[in-house]
């Protein structure tokens, strides 16, 4: 209970402006994962805050990679046929990127689509992970988990089938399909997977990132525990006047995670996630721990809010600077919307300074 109650009160220094460095742990958990604000009209080459926009392309469901400081993004697209596919594109400054909508004549490239039968037609919830010389794409679709390698970012070879799906006798709470894969690499070498399955976020563990088994979050009840559910919802009357109740307490879902070494030489494990209210609202939260076990203790706040459909985060932690990428409603007309990926800054008091040139390729 101690480090549980340690951790919330550090997870809650990412209310302020800016996230805190703190002394040795202390207040560490807020530093590159927000709060974020949305980007400006000159930050941006486009319509601010969307980075990457195309009606009747849906552009959605980011993940981000860094190269060599120039910044990639996957991202889910729908085809003319109709079909959901998974494109590549390339920013040097992490917000001009090629294809995007002020970029006349050119379009992400295609790199997955989904051509097995057990896909079922639609690709979803790219996250691209360094693994030697090799980027490793994991991805979702009707049947499961999916994952594809390259050698260049651009041509991918999947596994036959599909590397992890859901299991309701081994965790109850799997009531859909397995989702949103998100894959890190600890410093041992072991692969640690985040995924979403019914309203919560799972962990699976792998030695070589093909074959993962389910981890229990929580070893002193008889189930296996997510580690990551819904927020409690408050006790009738518990609610101050115009106090709102948790951005998170219908589902936690969309897991997108990453690691950081404090300065004392901890591990801490920080993963953004949509949170969905009551009334179908969505929000990105923060969800965080010291070590590799254990449930993940959030932020009561959320880090990122627009009331604009925002889900499905991406981070490109840059230090000083941290880029979020989102999927959120693009307005193009009073009667017409569609979904794109728009981007936020952290700290809020940072400016960017003017958008990059478009680069010549994806």
């Amino acid at each position: 209970m101690r480090r549980a109650g340690l951790l919330v009160a550090l997870l809650a220094v990412s209310c302020a402006t800016t996230g805190a460095e703190g002394e040795g742990d202390r207040d560490l958990p807020s530093v590159g994962v927000g709060p974020f604000r949305k980007l400006a009209d000159a930050e941006v080459p486009s319509v601010a805050p969307f980075l990457l926009e195309g009606r009747g392309s849906n552009y959605r469901e980011p993940a981000v990679l860094d190269d060599h400081g120039d910044t990639l993004l996957y991202a889910v697209a729908r085809r003319d046929d109709g079909a959901d596919v998974i494109v590549r594109t390339r920013a040097t400054d992490g917000r001009a990127f090629f294809g995007a909508g002020g970029d006349i004549g050119h379009s992400p490239a295609v790199v997955l689509v989904p051509d097995a039968p057990w896909e079922g037609g639609a690709l979803g919830g790219p996250f691209a992970v360094r693994v030697g010389q090799e980027i490793w794409l994991y991805y979702a679709a009707a049947g499961g988990i999916g994952l594809a390698r390259s050698s260049d970012g651009f041509s991918f070879h999947k596994e036959p089938g599909p590397i992890f799906v859901a299991d309701p006798n081994a965790a109850r709470w799997e009531q859909s399909p397995v989702r949103a894969p998100s894959v890190v690499v600890l410093p041992d070498g072991r692969f640690r997977l985040f995924y979403a399955s019914g309203v919560s976020i799972g962990e699976a563990e792998s030695t070589d990132g093909l074959r993962f088994r389910r981890l229990d979050a929580d070893v002193a009840t008889a189930e296996l525990d997510p580690v990551l559910a819904p927020s409690a919802p408050p006790a009738p009357g518990s609610l101050a006047p115009h106090e709102k109740p948790p951005f998170d307490m219908v589902a936690v879902s969309d897991p997108s995670a990453s690691l950081r070494t404090t300065s004392a030489g901890r591990l801490l494990v920080r993963v953004l996630y949509t949170g969905v209210t009551d009334s179908a609202v969505t929000a990105i939260g923060y969800a965080g721990r010291f070590g590799d076990t254990g449930p993940l203790t959030r932020n009561p706040v959320p880090v990122y809010s627009v009331h604009q459909g925002e889900a499905a985060p991406a981070l490109m932690d840059r230090g000083e600077t941290s880029m979020l990428y989102v999927q959120q409603i693009r307005r193009g007309t009073s009667d017409t919307t569609y979904p794109a990926v728009a981007g936020a800054v952290a700290p809020v008091t940072v400016t960017l300074p003017a958008p990059a040139d478009f680069p010549d390729s994806p």
